[in-house]
């Protein structure tokens, strides 16, 4: 069964490199993010797996972004970092996803070669009714600026989450606010007939 998840995944990545290398052709200058999973992370492979769907799809590494959650970074902190740089070494991207819900260090966070962080939308969700979620948001979107490293808001569904979040000046957001998830055939016909909406929150 692990074995099978893992093909999987695999499958996965490479499909969503094709894809977005082919809008990326057609002069949509999209990129993609890819959830890896734990099991993926355990392994030195994950890194010879991520070049090959790059160069299998003539990808720019700069359009991937390789996305792990906070409890999955903490498994094995030291081997993780080491992989995640040999990715860094590739040229994408990584994000944390689920920001806020695992129990990272602070003095680990900053021996990781992050590039975003993803706050989750359990926070997103009660901005208006929580008083600890807003005060979590204003302290995550700190911590990234003082870490140099993006912050996104993840799961937003109405105007004042995303006035919230541009006042606390996070970079980006996402959500049903600014699109329903679509497969890749709906992607195809929403760029041939629309403008994309832009996920920065600024």
């Amino acid at each position: 069964m692990r074995y099978k998840r893992a093909v999987e995944k695999l499958r996965v990545l490479a499909e969503a490199c094709e894809r977005v290398s082919a809008w990326r052709e057609q002069g949509h200058q999209l990129t993609v993010s890819v959830n890896v999973s734990g099991l993926q992370l355990d392994r030195d492979e994950l890194v010879d797996d991520v070049k090959h769907a790059l160069g299998q799809a003539a990808l720019d590494p700069d359009a991937l972004t390789i996305e792990i959650t906070e409890t999955t970074l903490m498994r094995d902190p030291d081997a993780t970092a080491r992989r995640l740089t040999a990715l860094k070494q590739l040229g994408v991207h990584v994000a944390i996803d689920d920001f806020g819900t695992g129990y990272s260090s602070l003095a680990y966070l900053r021996k990781f070669p992050i590039d975003a962080l993803k706050i989750d939308r359990s926070f997103i969700n009660t901005i208006a009714s929580s008083r600890e979620s807003t005060a979590l948001i204003h302290t995550l979107v700190q911590l990234g600026k003082s870490l140099g490293i993006q912050t996104l808001g993840e799961g937003i569904e109405e105007q004042d989450q995303l006035d919230h979040l541009q006042r606390e000046h996070c970079d980006y957001g996402q959500g049903f606010l600014f699109a329903r998830p679509l497969d890749a055939d709906a992607v195809d016909a929403f760029l041939r007939t629309e403008t994309p909406h832009i996920s920065s929150t600024g």
